[in-house]
């Protein structure tokens, strides 16, 4: 059992925004990474469950011993949902721009939106209609802008969307797990399992592990260290506090970082349709805040 400690918004703050800056460097590690998809995710959840393992045996050993049958089904899951999400999103940067490829992976509350109506039975009210209806149209936007440089890049688009819908049932399963599994453990466990799951597939597929460049390897340093331990764990971190759809509506902060980053690094510039697309992700966003902040204070007042 995890116990219950209050954090300060400050401490909130500097975790969240350091893990956003990590996470949305992902995109320009994979665009350095020279080689399979596949290869590149396995590489970056073996080099996090690498760092991780020797401070979960010393920290996190009896803790482990301790879990139930639940709450392994929960990591299990998760580790599952996070292999999947790393494979489709790696994959879509082959096919499409950093910009059309991250602000599709983190639509996460359009589909958090939709999980709250089917499966939970509640209805949203007009403003998250707004938003999701807003979003979707973004979305439609960048996939228009991407059919018209190709087909290939409306297909990584496409992964991209199903990235995002896989991550979403990785933070439902984690926001769950982590209400009694504590911090390391728990990102030990799912990264270690998602790293074995990837690992399967690319001997099973006999993708080529060595032989790469020195600035793949790099690149596969990066993702394990940089957008894995800081990015992934912090946003794990905060999930016990923050629910996941706050928590998705912060992501989505992320393409404009990746998308300055990618113009930074390989000068990757702007596409009318991402731009307009963007706009209007951004005020599905905001509408999408202002709603949950709305039915927060109607439960609480």
């Amino acid at each position: 059992m995890v116990a219950a400690r209050a954090e300060s918004p400050i401490t909130y703050t500097i975790v969240l925004v350091a893990a956003l800056i990590a996470v949305a460097h992902a995109a320009i590690f994979v665009r350095m990474a020279d080689a399979d998809p596949l290869v590149t995710a396995a590489y970056r959840m073996l080099i996090a469950s690498a760092v991780l393992l020797p401070l979960a045996a010393v920290t996190a050993r009896q803790e482990i011993r301790r879990l139930d049958k639940r709450e392994w089904k929960l990591i299990a899951g998760a580790a599952v949902f996070l292999a999947l999400h790393f494979a489709t999103w790696i994959a879509s940067l082959d096919f499409t721009s950093i910009a059309n490829s991250v602000v599709l992976v983190t639509l996460t509350p359009v589909w958090l939106a939709v999980w709250a109506v089917v499966a939970l039975r509640q209805p949203p009210g007009r403003r998250t209609w707004l938003a999701v209806a807003l979003a979707l149209a973004g979305s439609l936007v960048l996939g228009w802008g991407s059919a018209r440089v190709g087909l290939a890049a409306l297909v990584g688009d496409g992964l991209a969307l199903v990235g995002g819908i896989l991550f979403v049932g990785f933070l439902l399963l984690a926001e769950s797990a982590r209400r009694t599994i504590g911090l390391v453990a728990f990102v030990t466990l799912v990264y270690s399992g998602a790293a074995i799951l990837l690992w399967a597939a690319v001997f099973a597929l006999g993708l080529p592990l060595v032989g790469l460049s020195l600035e793949t390897y790099l690149a596969f340093i990066g993702l394990g260290l940089v957008s894995q331990i800081i990015g992934h764990t912090g946003f794990n971190w905060a999930v016990r506090a923050i629910s996941p759809m706050v928590l998705a509506l912060l992501f989505l902060t992320e393409p404009l970082l990746s998308a300055a980053l990618g113009w930074v690094y390989f000068g990757e510039g702007f596409a009318r349709e991402t731009a307009i697309g963007g706009v209007l992700i951004l005020a599905a966003i905001y509408l999408g805040v202002r709603a949950s902040g709305a039915r927060v204070a109607e439960q609480t007042g």
